[in-house]
């Protein structure tokens, strides 16, 4: 038999489908967890809970229904995973990089809008937080402007945020990992700060102020000095 709404229901479908696919996607939560510490997972669910599945990957992590099916935990995440049965917040502990990945919940046979993508990055304490300068030796007796560095590598530290304070009493502003510098200051620090940690540099002293007072004598005496030759 003909559908004379088949060609319309198709593309409508379709569409459906496409926009449920694009509300998941954007209600997809970003959770950084450290390496080796704890991964908590809020569902933000109010009300009484009566039975949840925790998916990791499509896989199965954990499972309750009250009354009928006690909780209990499966897959590779068993012996570190714990779920409030009021809450049905999901706690993992020990943390590895390969246990990040996508998480989702169902509560009350419903696939709650929201997941979780869990990545998992280190803590800034191990990396080395010092500003440099470039070119090499650069001040305001070779150069009008220098450009200062914060820091190197923060590879499985990311991502990363850096802030700049000019002087001691300035407050914190966001920037880039370079910091362009004239010769208003001559103090530096800079700062980075990733989802879990941050770490500070030492202030930074610049030669880029005023030209000191023997410099300007030095000057001085080799200019007469040259005076007197001619």
């Amino acid at each position: 038999m003909y559908c004379q709404n088949c060609s319309i229901m198709a593309p409508t479908a379709a569409l459906s489908l496409l926009t449920l696919l694009a509300l998941q996607a954007a209600a997809q939560d970003v959770t950084y967890f450290e390496i080796g510490g704890n991964l908590d997972l809020n569902p933000a669910f109010s009300g009484e809970i009566t039975n949840f599945i925790w998916k990791h990957k499509g896989n199965l992590v954990a499972e309750y229904i009250k009354g009928s099916v006690p909780l209990e935990y499966l897959g590779d995440l068993k012996g570190r995973t714990n779920v409030d049965l009021t809450t049905g917040v999901l706690t993992i502990s020990n943390m590895s990089q390969s246990d990040g990945g996508l998480f989702t919940v169902e509560i009350n046979n419903r696939v709650l809008p929201v997941s979780f993508k869990a990545v998992g990055i280190r803590k800034l304490d191990g990396y080395p937080v010092e500003v440099s300068v470039r070119p090499k030796g650069c001040s305001s007796l070779t150069s009008k402007n220098c450009t200062l560095v914060c820091g190197g590598q923060f590879q499985g530290a990311e991502p990363v945020q850096y802030f700049w304070k000019t002087g001691k009493t300035e407050q914190w502003k966001e920037g880039n990992k370079t910091f362009s510098i004239s010769r208003r200051f001559s103090d530096y620090t800079c700062k980075v700060k990733n989802p879990i940690s941050e770490k500070q540099s030492k202030p930074f002293q610049s030669s880029s102020g005023p030209v000191p007072l023997p410099a300007i004598l030095l000057v001085a005496v080799l200019a007469i000095g040259a005076t007197f030759v001619v």
